[in-house]
């Protein structure tokens, strides 16, 4: 019975380390892809069906004006190809976003009528003596392949320097296919593009829309 016991014990010790760990390896390769700090509340695991459940996720903002996080989600369901976890194309088999938030800031300068700064740390990039971030080269190149991408239930807010109040949004449900960081694949950077051209085309403030249509390019 004692050697029972003992043997259980370890499973259970073995099953909960791994949870952390994993957890902590989630953490710290998101950060590194999304160069944002992240917090989640919670991690599920079930192994017999290759899924992961983030629950209470946020993404922080850098230096916030108005919002805490520039993203937050109540849950985050991953289910994941085993194999390709040891090769250099990860994919995810699906990936679905449930009662997410966007949060989004803009200080805008009312006597030029133009955005001069955000949280998506897009308009630093417009001026011409900005100089992208230089990266180590690679000894393993490790990409990824997201199958199938839902968002489900989500709204994003807007705060703008000039107005007092929010601009709350419903985003539209959406679905993607194949979408990853290599060129043969749909780039997750444009399916961002497609979720604030979305969120764009409902924004009730046409100055607002006309300065982001402006200085983003839509």
């Amino acid at each position: 019975m004692k050697k029972f016991l003992g043997i259980f014990l370890v499973i259970v010790f073995i099953l909960t380390f791994n949870k952390i760990i994993l957890s902590q390896i989630i953490i710290f390769a998101t950060s590194k892809i999304i160069e944002r700090d992240i917090s989640i509340g919670s991690v599920d695991i079930n192994y017999s069906k290759k899924q992961i459940i983030l629950n209470t996720l946020e993404v922080r903002n850098i230096n916030k004006l108005y919002y805490k996080n520039i993203f937050e989600a109540e849950k985050i369901t991953i289910q994941y190809d085993l194999k390709s976890l040891f090769s250099n194309l990860i994919t995810v088999e699906y990936l679905i976003f449930f009662n997410s938030k966007l949060f989004l800031e803009f200080d805008i300068n009312t006597n030029i009528n133009t955005i001069i700064d955000d949280n998506l740390e897009e308009v630093k990039k417009l001026d011409i003596n900005y100089k992208p971030k230089k990266y180590p080269t690679k000894k393993r190149d490790i990409n990824f392949l997201i199958l199938k991408a839902q968002i489900n239930n989500s709204l994003a807010f807007i705060k703008t320097s000039n107005k007092s109040k929010e601009v709350k949004i419903n985003l539209s449900n959406m679905t993607f296919r194949k979408v990853g960081n290599k060129t043969e694949h749909q780039h997750y950077k444009k399916v961002f593009k497609f979720i604030l051209g979305d969120l764009f085309f409902k924004i009730p403030d046409k100055n607002l829309r006309f300065l982001i249509k402006e200085t983003y390019k839509f």
